[in-house]
């Protein structure tokens, strides 16, 4: 019975783990791409906490924080519009003048520059988020590891499939970890511009290994670039070469013409 299917086992235990991983991988890319891509002083507004029903509760979900026009004036739309008065306060009470018309859903704030304090807790929280999905990382690891080791006992597979399947798992847990830390670190640098600093053991590897995938994606392009201008020339001489052909044809027909008259 362990015999059956051993193929089909494998690349059902490996091929999936592997597929929940990447998918991990997708999911925090996007939201460190979002993380990176917000003005600072939406971020650092946003992220401002106010007790509301005795929650916490982040000014980003609440509303919805842009600076259309001038990153130092922030447009904050309520979605509940009873929110707004308790909104309003809270934002004066931090220091932010702000201000709303009349049955308006719009809060106005004047905001100053971020800190470094500031921006540095919005590096804390992408290092959160990252230290938590590699824990979701190893737990999936963990989930389908036990799900082998049941399977092999139940001799639906045996010891020698279990550790070809253990062993890629493994392996797409290391590689898909590397990546969340990379994506992680680049998202912290990102944020924290001239203020960054390494704060986990591992960031002076990751930082190297991001230098050298830089350097190869560089000699990549340069070769790309050499091989597109090499086939440019190419199909310039090419058809110079069928222009001189064609004139050199073109002047012994005339020749051929004169000596016949």
């Amino acid at each position: 019975m362990a015999n059956e299917n051993n193929n089909d086992n494998l690349e059902s235990y490996s091929t999936e783990a592997t597929a929940n991983l990447e998918r991990a991988i997708e999911e925090f890319a996007d939201i460190i791409e979002d993380k990176k891509n917000q003005d600072p002083n939406i971020r650092v507004f946003g992220s401002l906490q106010i007790v509301m029903n005795g929650r916490k509760r982040r000014i980003a979900d609440l509303g919805n924080v842009e600076s259309p026009e001038d990153p130092m004036k922030i447009e904050l739309m309520i979605y509940n519009k009873e929110h707004i008065e308790e909104v309003l306060e809270f934002i004066k009470q931090n220091g932010f003048p702000a201000k709303n018309e009349k049955g308006d859903q719009f809060i106005y704030v004047r905001v100053p520059k971020p800190s470094r304090m500031q921006l540095e807790e919005i590096g804390d929280d992408v290092n959160r988020r990252t230290n938590a999905m590699c824990g979701r990382l190893t737990k999936a690891k963990t989930n389908t590891g036990l799900r082998v080791k049941a399977a092999m006992e139940k001799e639906f597979i045996d010891q020698r499939i279990a550790t070809m399947a253990t062993k890629k798992i493994n392996s797409a847990h290391e590689r898909c970890t590397k990546e969340v830390r990379i994506i992680g670190l680049l998202g912290r640098k990102k944020i924290l511009g001239s203020f960054f600093k390494t704060v986990e053991k591992d960031d002076p590897d990751l930082l190297k290994e991001i230098t050298k995938r830089s350097k190869l994606e560089n000699i990549r392009l340069e070769l790309e670039n050499k091989k597109d201008l090499g086939l440019k020339e190419q199909t310039i001489i090419s058809n110079h070469e069928e222009r001189s052909s064609s004139n050199e044809l073109s002047e012994n027909n005339v020749t051929e013409q004169i000596q016949t008259n």
